[in-house]
């Protein structure tokens, strides 16, 4: 009996397999999925694959970006995971930073990297179909244009003379995280910094005209060390001149304003610093009035969230759109005698660099706007009677186009030839 009642249970059990619970997190990522610019399988088309990647006249480093047919840099959308945990990650108190030997050049080149991944294929419970395919398409795509790119940049080397590459994605072997991630990287997290050059000779103010004596106490921070007390006319000596200058002190002794930051501007020194790494070099070199810029990293009420919150509100898990370019970095040989032999035919880095992050679920995308956007069974959107000025189309990109606005700010005067240094500044944090 078991055996003819069988196939008609199998049968049943297929034709009444319940659809997944629209969740505020599936409408959240089916609208943000099938919204452009989200990858899809037509995405690639709009790169021409002749001369790409290429330098951009708009960039104010030396990088070369993925370019589209417009003209413009490449930029694209997709949903991922975090893993706030992977090895890859850094959005920790300190970052990018060297764990030891910080300078002022590390500290300029300071930025946050996230890893994420994309969405499980199986979890087709959980998130909607067009949103899985979305994050395993922006995955392929990667491939592809960096495979296109190392074609074209090798076409006439042998493969000894091949320089070692970086590619878009990173790969984790064994444990629950076998398999691929995507590496995230921020702008600079760090503005206002001083440049060493231009303080070796304090700017003095009328009353310091004629001054015969001055005083200048430079503290120091290592053990044991005494505090050194220069005496005489300040622009008599370089050296004094220099310490002057270090201390922050004008030769008449007058008080100077201790700050020209708006109120509730976030610092260098209001950052977490467990291992008080940051005391030392903004003591070292002068950056008390350092600030912190935060990326477009939003929660899923479009509030910013601040590189100082990234441990507090960011966990592995959580689901997030993300809004990128790509760059490419090419390293040339190293000199270096004794340096690594890896490193003898120069080496390629890809990057793909953060615009925008959004926590979902996103508040935006209630009930009534997800309908607007869900697709029937023939894959035909629903038309709903909208008004045009409330269309969620319309409304998402003015929201959207407010939040660039907010956070364009004009590229860090530091950004210039080094390979690390990227372009526009979003917006400076405040409390």
């Amino acid at each position: 009996m078991s055996s003819t009642t069988s196939p008609t249970l199998h049968s049943s059990s297929r034709e009444t397999t319940p659809e997944p619970a629209k969740t505020p997190l599936w409408m959240s990522l089916y609208v943000h999925s099938v919204r452009p610019p989200a990858v899809n399988e037509d995405t690639i088309s709009s790169v021409p694959s002749a001369n790409n990647p290429r330098p951009l006249r708009a960039m104010p480093d030396n990088a070369e970006y993925w370019v589209s047919n417009a003209g413009e840099a490449f930029t694209f959308k997709f949903p991922a995971t975090l893993d706030i945990e992977g090895q890859f990650d850094r959005s920790g108190a300190y970052f990018n930073l060297p764990r030891t030997g910080l300078d002022l050049g590390a500290i300029k080149k300071m930025r946050a990297q996230f890893e994420v991944r994309p969405l499980d294929a199986e979890a087709r419970d959980v998130f909607p179909a067009e949103a899985i395919r979305c994050s395993s398409a922006t995955l392929d795509m990667l491939n592809v244009l960096h495979g296109e790119a190392e074609d074209a940049r090798n076409a006439h080397d042998s493969r000894a003379a091949y320089p070692r590459d970086a590619p878009f994605w990173r790969t984790s072997n064994g444990g629950e995280n076998n398999g691929f991630s995507i590496v995230v990287t921020t702008d600079l997290l760090l503005g206002n910094i001083p440049d060493p050059a231009k303080a070796s000779v304090p700017r003095l103010r009328r009353c310091d005209i004629g001054s015969t004596y001055t005083r200048v106490i430079v503290r120091q921070r290592r053990p044991l060390t005494p505090q050194i007390d220069v005496e005489g006319d300040t622009m008599q000596s370089p050296s004094k001149a220099k310490a002057a200058a270090s201390a922050g002190s004008p030769p008449s002794g007058d008080p100077v304003p201790t700050t020209t930051l708006e109120p509730g501007t976030l610092r260098l020194s209001d950052l977490p610093d467990p291992l008080g790494r940051y005391a030392a070099v903004i003591t070292q070199y002068g950056l008390q009035e350092c600030t912190v810029i935060a990326p477009n990293v939003r929660d899923g009420h479009g509030v910013l969230i601040g590189p100082h919150e990234y441990r507090s509100k960011l966990k592995t898990g959580d689901v997030v759109m993300l809004e990128c370019q790509l760059k490419l970095w090419t390293i040339s040989p190293s000199r270096r005698e004794g340096g690594p032999g890896e490193d003898r035919n120069g080496s390629r880095r890809y990057q793909v660099m953060l615009k925008s992050m959004q926590l979902l679920p996103d508040a935006r995308v209630t009930p009534a706007t997800f309908a607007n956007y869900f697709s029937d069974v023939k894959g035909k959107r629903k038309a709903h009677d909208v008004p045009e000025d409330d269309h969620p189309n319309k409304r998402f990109a003015e929201e959207d186009a407010n939040s660039e606005g907010e956070g364009s700010r004009k590229a860090y005067g530091d950004a210039d030839d080094d390979e690390d240094l990227y372009g526009e500044q979003p917006m400076q944090v405040t409390d």
